[in-house]
């Protein structure tokens, strides 16, 4: 019988290998992992929508400014006859005060240089405050008598009333108003969240506008007040009494969408101008009889 013998299998040498350490990472480009970051992308597209809408908004605004120049006192007050006619009749034209406050304003025209009429109302109002209205009508509320001292610086803020008809500043308002919140609602929909979102861009563009045109009116009247009474005192009463209701509303942010600037602004850029137009300063008539209230 065959006999097999097993030969030892022949040692085998294992070669050593030097293993490195697994380290995981990510692949450079993951069509699953995006490395945008979306806050700035908001910011920068949000920025750049608020520059083209404030663009847009300005050359609108040119646009307007050049239609109310060719509409002339007699359309305005045809246009705008039937439009405040409530508040008109709130007022009473048998009341001794408001033929006083219209000889005031009569004897203001020259100086402003406002060839048409121009119609006062006063209105029984706790506000202090006046308004000019289109068709040539301005109302005093009742409350502003109360904040002024005298007759002069009644006749500062009838005057600022004046400036803003010889500008045609309550034509320029409206229309900007109406066409600026048109043209949001057509971008972005009259209700849609953009609306909302975009809405503080017409707001801005509107007061600093607003503001721009009050500054120009509050120089018209100081102007107006020294070619009447031959000097400027009394010019800064109404804004001196208002200074303390700005103090209570006052923010940074409020002040840049607010329509009028603020009183202490007001204030010193009146001294300001005064002394730049050397215009002098002296004492100043008392209120007419009829519209002194702190007696």
């Amino acid at each position: 019988m065959a006999q097999w013998k097993c030969w030892p299998t022949a040692p085998q040498y294992i070669s050593v290998i030097d293993v490195m350490e697994y380290k995981p990472s990510l692949p450079e480009h993951n069509d699953n992992v995006s490395h945008d970051q979306p806050i700035r992308e908001f910011i920068v597209l949000f920025s750049g929508i608020t520059f083209i809408l404030l663009i847009v908004f300005w050359t609108l605004g040119l646009f307007v400014d050049r239609a109310v120049d060719y509409i002339s006192p007699e359309m305005e007050a045809m246009i705008f006859s039937s439009v405040g006619a409530s508040a008109s009749e709130m007022a009473d034209d048998n009341d001794p005060r408001q033929a006083e406050l219209q000889r005031m304003v009569d004897a203001l025209r020259e100086c402003i240089h406002i060839a048409y009429p121009l119609k006062v109302y006063l209105i029984d109002s706790e506000n202090a405050n006046a308004l000019a209205f289109p068709g040539g009508r301005i109302f005093v509320l009742n409350g502003l008598l109360d904040k002024v001292l005298s007759e002069n610086g009644l006749s500062f803020v009838l005057a600022h009333e004046m400036a803003h008809f010889k500008n045609r500043d309550h034509l320029r308002g409206m229309g900007r108003g109406i066409v600026f919140t048109a043209v949001a609602a057509l971008i972005t929909g009259a209700n849609s969240d953009f609306t909302q979102l975009f809405a503080p861009t017409v707001g801005f563009s509107q007061a600093q506008y607003s503001q721009e045109r009050e500054s120009l009116a509050d120089q018209q009247a100081l102007q107006t007040l020294g070619c009447n009474y031959g000097h400027v005192g009394g010019a800064t009463e109404f804004f001196e009494a208002m200074k303390l209701d700005d103090k209570k509303k006052n923010n940074v942010l409020g002040n840049y969408f607010n329509s009028h600037p603020e009183a202490e602004h007001r204030i010193n850029n009146l001294h300001q101008l005064a002394n730049e137009l050397k215009l002098v300063v002296r004492d100043v008539l008392p209120l007419p009889a009829l519209l002194d209230t702190q007696d």
